[in-house]
C-alpha cells in the first residue's frame, strides 16, 4: 500500500473566533501560513507575512490572530512587511505596489502606486524608515512615502537617464543612502534636496562586482553590509563599508536572500541558513536545522528579548531563545493555496491542489489534497502521483474519496490513506502513450448504481466504469471522442451523462440504458453548443453542472447556457442552448445575455437552486434559479473575495457556506440556502432562546423545499411570513413595521407547497 506524507499543522493557542461557525452573509478565509515570507516586532506582538496573509502572535497572551481582506487588508500578495516603532505603525506592501498601513488596529490604504500606469513590475521589495519617512524599494525605483500625511511625497527613477531601475533594498548610514539595485549599488547624500534628479545618484565602483546584481543592503554599528548576487553558482558574497572602503565579509555558500541587522546582530540568511554575526562582524554561530528538521529561512530577526524569530518558508514563524529549542507556530490552514477543484460532502470539503496549463498540458505537480473537516484543516502532498485536478466523495462516506490525475490515473483514499491507484495495469484506463505514467483521467461521477465514471483523455476508449462490483469496462463510441481531452462529466435525472470536451470541442452525452455490458443498446452524440436558429454560440466551454429541476448548465467563454430538455439530446426535438437575456432599462427595447461577454469557469446550484456562476476575470454572481436576476456580485474590490479569476465553488448544503476556489486560495461566504429535507423531523432553530443582547439574524433549518412559514405570537398574530431558500429561512427578529418583535414564546408553522406536511416550533425571544 503507497503512503502519502501528511501533514497536520495545529496551533493549541490560536484564538477560537478562527474556528467557530460562521454568521449568516459572513466571510472566512482558508489560507496557507506555513510559507512565512517575512517576520517584524512590534510593542507586544511578533508578525509574520505569507504570500496570502499576515498573523501575529502575542509574547505575553502566547496568542496567534490572523489577518486577512477579511480583517481589512486591501490585497493579498503580500511582498514585505515592516514596523515602524518611532511611528507605531505596521506597513504591508504587496506585490501590485499596494500599500496598507496598520495603525491603531486601523488599516489605511494607499493604493497610488497599483493604480498609477507604471509599465512593468510594481512589487515592493523591501522597506526603510528614516523619521517620519518610509523608503520603499521597488521594482521600478524608490517611492518615499510620509508617514504622517499617509500620502507619496517623493518618486526616484535613479536608472540610466532617470529610467526605472528595479531596487531590492535601501539602508542608512546617517549620511548617505544606499540603493541595492538590479546594477549595482548607487549612493546619494541624504540631505540632497533633489534626489528626485537621477543624476545625484553615483555608482558605488569601489567594490567587487560593482555592475551587477545587489539584492540586500543593511547598515549596522558605523557599517553598511551588501549582497552580491552570484547568478552563475548562487553562492553570493557579503561587503561590508568600513570608513568608506569596500571588502569582502563572508560566504553563506548558498544564495543568499536577506541581510537582517537587529538586536545589534547581523543575520545573513539564506536558502539553507542564518548566520550570525556579533555587532563588531564576529561570526557567532550558524543555523541550518532545528533539530526536527532543515531550516527553509526566508527572513529572521532578533526581538527586543533577544529571541530570535524565523520567517520559514516550509514551517511558518520558527522561534529559539537558546538555539537548542525551536518552536514552530502556524494558524491551521492547507498547506498550499493552489487550488483547482474542491468538493463538499456531509460538511467535509476536499480541494485538489493540482492544475493544468492553459493548453491542457501538465504542471508536474506533486499530489496535493487538502481536506477541511470540523473547522480544521489536513494536507496530504502524494509524492508518487502528479497533478491531482479532481475529487469525488463518496456520498456514504466522505473519508472515502477517488482523486483524478492528469498521468497517474485514478487515486482511492480511505482516511487519509491511498488503498489504490487505478491505471493501465489493473483497470481498463488507458495510457495515452505506452509509458507507465500517463494515464489522463478527469472527470469522475458516481451513478445511482454507485458504478464509478471515469473520463480518460487522449485514448482510444475515452470512458471507463468501475462498477459495484468491482469490474472495469471502457466504451469506445465509434471513436467520436477517442485521442482528445475530456473534462468533467455530471448525470441527468434520466442517467444520462454529459462531458464538456476542452478546447473548443463543445459537448458529448450518452446513455447506457442501464445496461453496462450490453452495448448494443447505447445511445451517443457529440454535438455543438447551438442556439435555437441552428447557430452555433460558442464550442468553449470551460464547466458544466445540472440544477434541481433536471436543467443542464453549461459555462462557455460567451456567458452561460442551459438545456431545458437534455432528454432530447438524442433526438433533436426541440433540443438546443438556450440564452439568458435582460433587457436594457434605457428605453431602447434591446437586451444583453447574461454575463454574455464572461468565461464561465464554474456552475454551482444551491439549496434553492439558485446558480453560483464562477468567472475567469469578473469574480462570483449568485443568480435567481431561472437566471434571470442577479442577487449578488462579489469581486475583489467590493468583496474579501481574494481574486476575480475563479477556479471552482462548492457549497456545504447543510450550512449554507460557499466555498470559492480561486487563483490565490479558498475563501467562503455563508449563504441563505440550505438543502431541503423531505420531512420536517429535523428542524432547527438558533439561537433559541434569542437574547437580549442578540441582533444577528436567526435560522430555522430542517425545513422541506420553499415551506411557508410563518411566525406568531403566543395569541395568534402573525409577527412575519416568508417561504424558505431551500430548506431554511432567515428571520431578523422584526415585525412588519420594522420594529424588534416583543419578549415573548413565538410560534412557528411550517407547511409544504400543498399542505400534506406541516410543523410546529417554538422559539423564545428576549428583548
Amino acid at each position: 500500500m503507497t503512503r502519502a506524507l501528511t501533514i497536520l499543522v495545529v496551533f493549541c493557542f490560536v484564538v477560537h473566533k478562527l474556528f467557530s461557525q460562521i454568521g449568516i452573509n459572513e466571510w472566512r478565509a482558508h489560507l496557507p501560513y506555513s510559507k512565512a515570507t517575512f517576520v517584524t516586532e512590534t510593542k507586544d506582538k511578533i508578525f509574520c507575512s505569507t504570500s496570502s496573509a499576515l498573523f501575529s502572535y502575542h509574547k505575553l497572551h502566547h496568542t496567534i490572530e490572523t489577518i486577512t481582506k477579511i480583517s481589512g487588508l486591501s490585497d493579498v500578495n503580500i511582498s514585505v512587511i515592516k514596523y515602524s516603532r518611532e511611528n507605531n505603525l505596521l506597513l504591508v506592501g504587496y506585490h501590485d505596489g499596494n500599500i496598507d498601513l496598520i495603525l491603531d488596529n486601523r488599516i489605511y490604504n494607499l493604493s497610488d502606486i497599483k493604480r498609477k500606469q507604471i509599465s512593468g513590475n510594481k512589487t515592493i521589495n523591501n522597506i526603510l524608515f528614516v523619521g517620519q519617512y518610509a523608503y520603499l524599494s521597488c521594482s521600478f525605483g524608490i517611492v518615499v512615502l510620509n508617514l504622517m500625511k499617509k500620502e507619496i511625497k517623493d518618486t526616484y527613477f535613479i536608472g540610466k537617464d532617470g529610467s526605472s531601475l528595479t531596487v531590492y533594498e535601501v539602508a542608512f548610514d546617517g549620511t548617505n543612502l544606499f540603493a541595492a539595485t538590479e546594477s549595482g549599488l548607487l549612493i546619494a547624500n541624504y540631505d540632497n534636496p533633489f534626489l528626485v534628479d537621477y543624476s545625484n545618484w553615483s555608482k558605488v565602483t569601489q567594490i567587487p562586482g560593482w555592475n551587477k546584481k545587489f539584492n540586500a543592503i543593511t547598515y549596522l554599528n558605523g557599517q553598511v553590509f551588501a549582497n552580491l548576487t552570484n547568478t552563475t553558482n548562487n553562492i553570493d558574497s557579503v561587503f561590508i563599508r568600513d570608513a568608506n572602503t569596500w571588502s569582502f565579509f563572508t560566504h553563506s555558500g548558498y544564495e543568499n536572500l536577506a541581510l537582517s541587522a537587529a538586536g545589534n546582530k547581523l543575520l545573513v540568511i539564506s536558502r539553507k541558513n542564518i548566520k550570525i554575526f556579533t555587532s563588531d562582524g564576529e561570526f557567532e554561530r550558524e543555523i541550518n536545522t532545528y533539530s526536527w528538521a532543515d531550516s527553509n529561512p526566508n527572513y529572521a530577526i532578533f526581538d527586543s528579548d533577544n529571541t530570535l524569530w524565523i520567517a520559514d518558508q516550509i514551517y511558518g514563524l520558527v522561534k529559539t531563545t537558546d538555539f537548542t529549542q525551536y518552536d514552530s507556530m502556524v494558524p491551521n490552514g492547507p498547506y498550499n493555496r493552489d487550488v483547482y477543484s474542491i468538493s463538499i460532502k456531509n460538511s467535509v470539503l476536499w480541494v485538489a491542489g493540482g492544475g493544468l496549463t492553459n493548453t491542457w498540458g501538465n504542471l508536474w505537480k506533486a499530489g496535493e489534497i487538502y481536506s477541511f473537516k470540523k473547522g480544521q484543516w489536513k494536507s496530504n502532498l502524494i509524492y508518487s502521483v502528479m497533478d491531482i485536478i479532481n475529487i469525488l466523495v463518496d456520498p456514504a462516506n466522505p473519508d472515502h474519496i477517488f482523486a483524478a490525475s492528469w498521468n497517474y490515473g485514478v487515486i482511492e483514499l480511505n482516511n487519509n490513506e491511498i488503498t489504490n491507484i487505478f491505471n493501465q495495469t489493473n483497470s481498463s484506463l488507458q495510457a495515452f502513450i505506452s509509458g507507465p505514467n500517463d494515464v489522463k483521467t478527469y472527470g469522475l461521477l458516481l451513478d445511482r448504481q454507485n458504478n464509478l465514471w471515469v473520463t480518460n483523455s487522449g485514448v482510444n476508449r475515452p470512458v471507463s466504469v468501475k462498477t459495484s462490483d468491482n469490474e472495469w469496462k471502457s466504451f469506445y463510441f465509434n471513436g467520436l471522442i477517442s485521442g482528445i481531452s475530456l473534462g468533467k462529466i455530471v448525470e441527468t435525472e434520466t442517467g444520462i451523462k454529459w462531458i464538456y470536451i476542452p478546447k473548443g470541442g463543445g459537448l458529448f452525452a450518452f446513455d447506457i440504458n442501464n445496461s453496462i455490458l450490453n452495448e448494443s443498446d447505447d445511445q451517443f452524440s457529440k454535438f455543438d453548443i447551438k442556439d435555437e436558429n441552428a447557430k452555433i454560440i460558442s464550442n468553449n466551454v470551460f464547466s458544466i453542472a445540472n440544477d434541481l429541476e433536471g436543467n443542464i448548465w453549461v459555462g462557455t467563454n460567451e456567458g452561460p447556457v442551459i438545456y431545458y430538455n437534455p432528454e432530447n439530446v438524442f433526438s433533436g426535438q426541440n433540443f438546443f442552448a438556450h440564452r439568458i437575456k435582460i433587457p436594457r432599462e434605457d428605453g431602447s427595447g434591446l437586451a444583453d445575455y447574461m454575463l454574455g461577454t464572461e468565461t464561465i469557469t464554474a456552475i454551482t446550484v444551491d439549496g434553492a437552486n439558485r446558480k453560483w456562476i464562477g468567472t475567469e476575470n469578473a469574480g462570483v454572481f449568485l443568480l435567481s434559479p431561472d437566471g434571470t436576476k442577479q442577487i449578488y456580485s462579489f469581486n475583489e474590490n467590493n468583496s474579501p473575495l481574494l481574486s476575480n479569476n475563479i477556479t471552482s465553488i462548492a457549497i456545504d448544503h447543510q450550512s449554507g457556506e460557499v466555498f470559492f476556489g480561486t487563483d490565490k486560495g479558498i475563501i467562503s461566504y455563508r449563504s441563505t440556502a440550505t438543502q431541503a429535507s423531505n420531512e420536517f423531523n429535523k428542524v432547527f432553530v438558533f439561537p433559541n432562546p434569542v437574547r437580549e443582547d442578540y441582533d444577528g439574524p436567526i435560522t430555522i433549518t430542517g425545513l422541506v423545499s420553499d415551506a411557508e412559514v410563518k411566525i406568531t405570537d403566543i395569541s395568534g398574530n402573525i409577527v412575519y411570513e416568508t417561504r424558505a431558500l431551500g430548506g431554511q429561512v432567515i428571520w431578523d427578529g422584526r415585525n412588519f413595521s420594522g420594529a424588534r418583535v416583543q419578549t415573548g414564546v413565538y410560534l412557528i408553522f411550517c407547511t409544504n407547497e400543498d399542505g400534506s406536511k406541516t410543523h410546529v416550533t417554538k422559539l423564545l425571544f428576549i428583548h
